[in-house]
């Protein structure tokens, strides 16, 4: 297997460290990484920005890590579109300082890596550990090794990552494994101004960490009861359900009519 591992930390931090050992033991592996911590970014792509990449050989591995200045999104279309343009048979992304849940997905520039990757249809995987501040990775990096040898990695499929988390606690002391779907997430972030010089204002946005609603079968709820959440995430979005109700809302004749 071609494998890549990407992340939104940035290549320094630990859990891209982490994962790329795991990813060692799977296959042939590329590293495409930001240079800097883009947490947040979301799927933000720079499309007419300067990009500049910087190989990186490493003499133990016999392979070049990739450091790039731009998105976690730049990293997986450098990947697809120049440095591993033959093949990639399957993206991991992270392991993330801190859950990916519930509309967290929509922030993060971890699961918008693994996203960037099922839009081109390669399997992704997105993996965070719960705890921004003390992520146990040992936790994440020994459930993946679990999970990776009772898989068959090959049926995943390209159209759904897959989003992991992980508590941050002892792996002897989690409660088991969960497919959930995404929960709801609170918010608690304001803005700040931190100073005015000429004429220019100053904020920085922050607050207490986000809460949420515990609701059975979702990824909130499965890492508040110290379980691995497994979320299958689709690119598409519609309100199916919604759909017909919507015929109510909108006076579609009407509409149809004024053309």
């Amino acid at each position: 297997m071609r494998i890549l591992v990407t992340n939104d930390d940035g290549y320094g931090s630990e859990g891209i460290k982490k994962l790329t050992e795991i990813a060692e033991s799977l296959g042939e592996v590329v590293v495409i990484a930001p240079k800097e911590n883009c947490s947040g970014i979301g799927h933000s792509y720079s499309i007419f920005k300067k990009i500049e990449v910087e190989g990186l050989y490493l003499e133990d591995k016999k392979r070049t890590d990739y450091i790039v200045s731009g998105t976690p999104v730049d990293c997986v279309a450098l990947a697809i579109r120049h440095f591993m343009r033959e093949k990639i048979d399957l993206i991991l992304s992270g392991i993330n300082h801190g859950e990916n849940i519930s509309y967290d997905i929509y922030y993060s520039g971890t699961v918008s890596a693994a996203r960037e990757g099922i839009i081109n249809g390669i399997p992704s995987i997105s993996v965070s550990s719960t705890d921004y501040f003390n992520p146990m990775f040992e936790t994440a990096t020994k459930f993946l090794g679990i999970l990776f040898d009772s898989w068959n990695i090959k049926r995943l499929p390209t159209d759904t990552l897959l989003n992991i988390n992980v508590p941050s606690i002892p792996f002897d002391e989690l409660k088991g494994v969960e497919i959930t779907r995404l929960g709801r997430r609170v918010y608690y972030d304001e803005p700040f101004e931190t100073n005015n010089e000429e004429g220019k204002m100053h904020f920085k946005v922050f607050g207490k960490p986000p809460g949420g609603f515990v609701e059975e079968g979702t990824d909130y709820s499965a890492i508040k009861e110290n379980k691995v959440s497994l979320t299958p995430i689709h690119l598409d979005a519609t309100n199916h359900r919604e759909m017909k109700s919507w015929n109510d809302v909108v006076n579609l004749k009407k509409l149809i009519d004024s053309f």
